[in-house]
């Protein structure tokens, strides 16, 4: 699903998340995708806020260190937003051409949208007819504030780079999890006497959950669509944080020892982290059954640098109930051994998938 742009360019996606710059460029042949080009290059804490660019100066040089390392030479981008300054909706009008309601998407998105429509950007996408009245059609609304696409554009331009597309995070891990393979619709159907004891028809849906620093992208598709998108504040860094305070060292002390030293925390710790992790996912979850009891979340696939935590997908198996995996798209796509090490870039795969999916929009049709 591209949104923002509806021009095809050769794009490297460029993922601008509060801890790093990732960038990755693919190529793709017959067998499938192959990694291009690749960087991950830490920012300073607090240069990126919620989404919001504070410190552009340390953001333009990281990008700007990422095409060093890479070797990239492409300069068109593709690059994802989300948080509290993106509105994503399912709205219903009258069944039209996508020609036509180019033309009057402004004023839906005026009637939905709860900012002055002259402060975003916005684009649709449509689903297809609508289920209970074939009248109308469905269409993917997305709205996003000015000043956050503009900020973000301004540190790529002082990196030299140009933002050919705007995605959404969801939407770009969708992507990654589809051009892979890893989503497989089939599996996640139900037998309809297992769905809800046998009293509804149905079948299973499933929930993309990317957990990065301080964010949670929720994606939960039903029959290999969107029906529920949400993003929430809460992340890896909240982690580090329980850390520091518990073991009384910096935070740069409590990053590393998340990371490389997994098993030394505080079991206090690590079980308040996964208590709210769990509730912060329940609350995603129970706003999506409200609407879709009968198409319950059969299959969660976890995403993001919180899906490095030693046996995470253990953990949320056990707190929600929900078969979990580990969304690894390095695994599906080919890696030059002449030219990375294959076997790190796989490690750190899960948290890869956004600028994957966002790199894979060169090959849109």
């Amino acid at each position: 699903m591209k949104l923002f742009s509806r021009k095809k360019d050769a794009v490297m996606g460029v993922d601008i998340s509060a801890t790093a710059i990732k960038l990755v460029e693919l190529s793709k042949k017959k067998s499938g995708y192959v990694l291009k080009a690749f960087a991950n290059i830490p920012l300073p804490r607090d240069a990126i806020v919620e989404n919001t660019v504070i410190d552009s100066i340390a953001v333009s040089q990281a990008l700007l260190d990422a095409i060093e390392e890479s070797g990239a030479k492409t300069k068109n981008v593709s690059i994802a937003v989300s948080g509290n300054a993106l509105i994503i909706k399912v709205i219903q009008v009258p069944t039209t051409t996508e020609f036509d309601l180019e033309a009057q998407i402004m004023f839906e998105a005026d009637q939905h949208v709860p900012f002055d429509i002259e402060d975003v950007y916005s684009d649709f996408q449509i689903l297809g007819v609508n289920e209970v009245d074939p009248e109308l059609m469905d269409v993917v609304l997305v709205a996003c504030k000015r000043e956050i696409v503009d900020d973000y554009q301004l540190v790529l331009s002082e990196a030299g780079l140009n933002a050919s597309c705007v995605d959404c995070a969801v939407f770009a891990i969708e992507n990654a999890a589809e051009e892979v393979g890893l989503l497989d619709v089939d599996s996640l159907e139900l037998d309809a006497a297992e769905a809800l004891d046998g009293e509804i028809e149905g079948g299973g849906a499933s929930a993309l959950i990317n957990i990065g620093a301080n964010i949670i992208n929720v994606n939960i598709l039903r029959e290999g669509q969107m029906a529920f998108v949400r993003d929430q504040f809460y992340g890896g860094q909240n982690l580090t944080e329980l850390i520091q305070k518990t073991h009384a060292v910096s935070f740069t002390a409590a990053e590393e020892m998340k990371k490389n030293s997994f098993s030394e925390i505080d079991p206090n710790v690590t079980e308040e982290f996964y208590s709210n992790l769990s509730s912060e996912i329940s609350r995603s979850l129970d706003f999506y059954s409200a609407n879709n009891a009968e198409y319950p979340v059969q299959t969660i696939l976890l995403s993001g640098g919180c899906a490095l935590i030693p046996d995470i997908d253990v953990e949320l198996y056990q707190r929600l109930g929900i078969e979990t995996k580990i969304l690894n798209p390095f695994e599906k796509i080919e890696i030059p051994e002449q030219l990375f090490d294959v076997e790190s870039l796989r490690k750190i795969g899960p948290m890869m998938v956004v600028p994957i999916g966002l790199a894979m929009r060169s090959f849109d049709q």
